[in-house]
């Protein structure tokens, strides 16, 4: 893509890297500051998938952006200033592990009071999979883990419906 009528001078690259939001940012610095340049996708180049062994290496996606002799001063000022800034955090938070018992209660679950089901030991993953269930079932569910016990409270006016979905579950009966 060029921009304007096209730079003028000898073409020079200016960068060529994969990082989208940087291309995307240098492009934008560039259009802002009058430059014209000329952006290119690597890895499109006719030959490319005529020669098994190229004798240049080149990478199979990112971008290449170069700007008219004349203008390199000024956009290599523009990406310094680009590089020198802090990058994206673009990185996802890791869940917290805690256990249920080490979360703060929130607000609506704090009426959730009636014990509907309670297992010892081994049967942590059902209780995972009833609170689940009721969580699907739109019905608010507090976990308590008391050493080996786990308990699941819901509100008193969920209290009929919760017990009827978890002895369905446990049971594996019907409705009646």
């Amino acid at each position: 893509m060029a921009t304007g009528a096209g730079p003028q001078g000898s073409l020079i690259v200016l960068w060529a890297g994969e990082d989208p939001a940087l291309h995307s940012a240098l492009l934008e610095e560039l259009e802002e500051a009058g430059i014209p340049y000329i952006d290119k996708p690597t890895g499109e180049d006719a030959e490319a998938g005529t020669d098994i062994l190229p004798i240049d290496w080149k990478a199979r996606f990112g971008f290449e952006v170069a700007v008219a002799s004349s203008s390199l001063a000024a956009a290599e000022k523009i990406l310094e200033k680009l590089l020198d800034e802090e990058p994206v955090d673009m990185e996802i938070p890791a869940e917290d592990e805690a256990g249920p018992a080490a979360e703060a209660v929130p607000g609506h679950l704090t009426a959730a009071t009636s014990a509907v089901w309670t297992g010892a030991g081994e049967e942590q993953e059902r209780a995972e999979f009833l609170s689940q269930a009721l969580k699907e079932n739109e019905i608010p569910v507090r976990v308590e883990v008391h050493g080996s016990e786990t308990t699941l409270y819901v509100p008193p006016e969920e209290e009929t419906l919760a017990r009827e979905i978890i002895r369905e579950i446990v049971e594996g009966a019907p409705p009646a």
